[in-house]
This record gives C-alpha cells, structure tokens and sequence, in this order.
C-alpha cells in the first residue's frame, strides 16, 4: 500500500495565494478605514516611501544603480498634474 504524498508545489501555490490575497484585502480595508483623508494618507505614503529608500540607499555599492532607482521611485511617487 503507497502512501500519496501532497505535493509540495500545490501547497507553496496556496500559501503564496493566501498571502497575496490577504495582504490586498488588508491593503484595501487599511486605507478605507485610516483616520485621514485619502489626499493626505496618499502624501504620507508618498514621503514614506521616498525616506525609506533614501535610507536604504546606503545599502547600493553600484551608484549607478542608485541613481535608476531614485528617478525611477521619484516619478512614481510625484502627484500627476491635472
């Protein structure tokens, strides 16, 4: 008699659905319920996430790099003219 073992792609499959998931619904509910305005959570995120890089900057040896990266996160986060 063989035992079947589950296979472990199928359950990495899962696991990683669930997180994607949870963290998009958890994502969602955060800034429906947060306390300020979406224009000013928005800037908050904005200026978070510009100091974060900023601070792991350090971590890049290639300055090159560093540079692609911050034009790049740089136009990501500036608000778009209307």
């Amino acid at each position: 008699m063989e035992i079947k073992k589950p296979k472990v792609g199928k359950k990495i499959f899962k696991i990683l659905t669930g997180v994607v998931v949870g963290g998009a619904i958890g994502s969602i509910l955060g800034l429906t319920l947060a306390p300020k305005k979406g224009k000013e959570t928005r800037q908050y995120l904005r200026d978070k996430s510009l100091e974060m890089f900023l601070e792991g900057k350090a971590h890049f040896k290639d300055e090159k790099k560093v540079g692609f990266f911050k034009r790049l996160l740089i136009k990501a986060l500036t608000p778009k003219k209307k």
